[in-house]
């Protein structure tokens, strides 16, 4: 489905009862609402599933300007508005669409009875030391790559550099690099202590991308927040163990 919202063309899926309770799902950097189908397949008998691809990410215009995290919130509201939806009964969200949830949530612009974050970023500590790398290569790249002579040789050069430094996200940004080093730049701690709805993390063991450790910090942060772990599982614990995450969510969302 297509919608216009803040005059950027919008990729969204709704489906499932419309008399049903609304569960909003929000996608991770460099995903779109696809990642969710087997899980949205799950919840649509009880709920109306709606997904949204981020401005810059599946079926969605770019962002006409390099946004940060509280764009992406301020849009998301916007997108609820053109569906006339007031407020959503859960958010379910997955690493940047976490980010995005926290901001939104804590803020105040968006105000779900129900919060699931399933490998959320959002906690800048724990990712310091590499988020610097990220903004050092971006510079230094930009700089050894512009010398003359390189020629054929300067993807190739650029592309290693990145690689060097762990930031391939941030090589495969592309156009979104900017906004991609505006989002790592915010630690969202200050709003996520703000949430005051009951909140469900889910964590699988092995994510690298989103350490256990910031799920336990967000779990001390968010005033009415439960933490689960799932062995085995990455980062992207929905498609590791989807039959756990459904049963954690279906949980969550009768609580």
């Amino acid at each position: 489905m297509n919608a216009i919202v803040s005059n950027l063309l919008t990729n969204y899926a709704d489906s499932g009862p419309s008399e049903a309770p609304v569960v909003l799902m929000l996608h991770g950097w460099g995903s779109s609402i696809g990642a969710f189908q087997d899980l949205a397949d799950r919840l649509q008998p009880k709920t109306r599933v709606v997904r949204l691809d981020f401005p810059g990410f599946g079926g969605t215009q770019m962002p006409p300007a390099s946004w940060r995290i509280e764009d992406y919130a301020l849009f998301t509201r916007a997108f609820l508005d053109k569906l006339g939806v007031e407020q959503p009964w859960a958010i379910i969200a997955h690493s940047f669409g976490g980010r995005v949830t926290l901001k939104a949530a804590g803020e105040g612009i968006i105000m779900p009875h129900r919060i699931i974050l399933m490998g959320s970023a959002g906690v800048r500590h724990a990712q310091s030391v590499r988020n610097q790398a990220f903004k050092i290569v971006a510079k230094t790249g930009k700089a050894v790559t512009a010398l003359p002579g390189l020629g054929v040789l300067r993807s190739k050069l650029r592309q290693r550099l990145y690689q060097a430094a762990g930031s391939t996200d941030y090589l495969n940004a592309g156009p979104l690099r900017q906004i991609f080093l505006n989002t790592i730049d915010e630690d969202l701690q200050a709003s996520a202590a703000h949430i005051a709805a009951p909140t469900t993390l889910i964590w699988g063991e092995n994510d690298t991308e989103a350490p256990v450790a910031d799920g336990r910090l967000l779990k001390e942060t968010i005033p009415h927040a439960q933490l689960r772990i799932i062995p085995g599982a990455g980062h992207f614990v929905f498609h590791d163990a989807p039959e756990d995450v459904a049963r954690l969510i279906g949980k969550a969302l009768e609580r």
